[in-house]
């Protein structure tokens, strides 16, 4: 129905998952899903990644192997034909320490990780951050996210005052570091 009454309109599977080895059965699901969806004539035209990136679980430590998993479920997606678009980004800090200082610099280097292999498919057009400061973040709220410190999270490029943090450079920098695409 959604071609029919838009036919103009990109067709978007919108989920989330994660980066880490704690997602790799609900990636698994997501392709196996959209191989069914292309076979019975669903129109899908591109995969939206609800970024919300760091593990929830804090006993898993990403690593290496979690973006080598990753980049091969985006390398399946787009060999698929889905082009990909980054639909809510933001960076869950409730693993790292306390010190604003270091928790801003662990939330760029998680970003800049998980972006520099992400941006990287110049299938990926669209990047679109889910908000732009920490105090109207909705990990502020939700009940799931808390740190046990009870500080307040800082998962975005700017932080309560509107002062660019670390994450707006790691941000900018992977943007500047990806290839060029075509429109």
């Amino acid at each position: 129905l959604a071609q029919e009454y838009a036919p103009h309109a990109q067709l978007v599977y919108n989920d989330y998952m994660r980066e880490d080895s704690g997602s790799a059965k609900h990636r698994a699901g997501v392709l196996t899903m959209l191989a069914e969806l292309e076979k019975r004539g669903t129109p899908v035209h591109a995969l939206g990644l609800q970024a919300h990136i760091c593990s929830w679980d804090e006993s898993k430590k990403r690593g290496r192997e979690d973006m080598l998993e990753w980049r091969k479920f985006l390398d399946e997606a787009t060999a698929m034909g889905y082009d990909l678009l980054i639909t809510e980004f933001d960076v869950n800090d409730r693993a790292l320490p306390a010190d604003i200082a270091k928790r801003d610099a662990g939330v760029a280097a998680a970003a800049r990780v998980f972006l520099d292999v992400t941006l990287s498919y110049p299938r990926l057009k669209d990047f679109l951050l889910w908000g732009m400061a920490d105090h109207i973040s909705w990990l502020q709220t939700w009940d799931e996210a808390p740190r046990k410190d009870k500080l307040a999270q800082r998962p975005l490029p700017y932080d309560a005052q509107l002062r660019a943090k670390p994450l707006r450079e790691a941000i900018a920098g992977a943007m500047r570091a990806m290839p060029d695409r075509q429109a």
